[in-house]
Formats: C-alpha cells, sequence, structure tokens
C-alpha cells in the first residue's frame, strides 16, 4: 500500500489523498479520498483483506 497525501492548493481544509494497494499478485486499486477517516478506513479494509485483522501492538 502506498499512500501520497497533499494538501489541495494549501488549503488547511483541503486534503487529498492517493491510496495505491495490492495483495498477492491482482491488479493495483486505486482509491481517491479527502478525509483522515477514509484514510484509515480503507487501510483498515487493506489490512482485513490481507487475512491479518486488526493489529496490536505489545
Amino acid at each position: 500500500m502506498v499512500l501520497r497525501a497533499w494538501l489541495e492548493g494549501g488549503e488547511p481544509d483541503a486534503l487529498r489523498v492517493r491510496i495505491l494497494s495490492t495483495i498477492g499478485t491482482t491488479e493495483a486499486r486505486q482509491l481517491a479520498v479527502t478525509s483522515p477517516e477514509a484514510v484509515l478506513e480503507a487501510v483498515r479494509n487493506w489490512l482485513e483483506d490481507l487475512g491479518s485483522g486488526p493489529m496490536t501492538f505489545s
């Protein structure tokens, strides 16, 4: 998974994030989102698809 984040026009409320993800040998999927919540959801979904489930640190 690769995340590229920037502020469109330098405005603090203009977040843009392009997400490129692959699992195994499947074709890369692209997604563009505009909120931190959407980024977290995309990463969570990718991890679940990867089969790792929720991550925990000890």
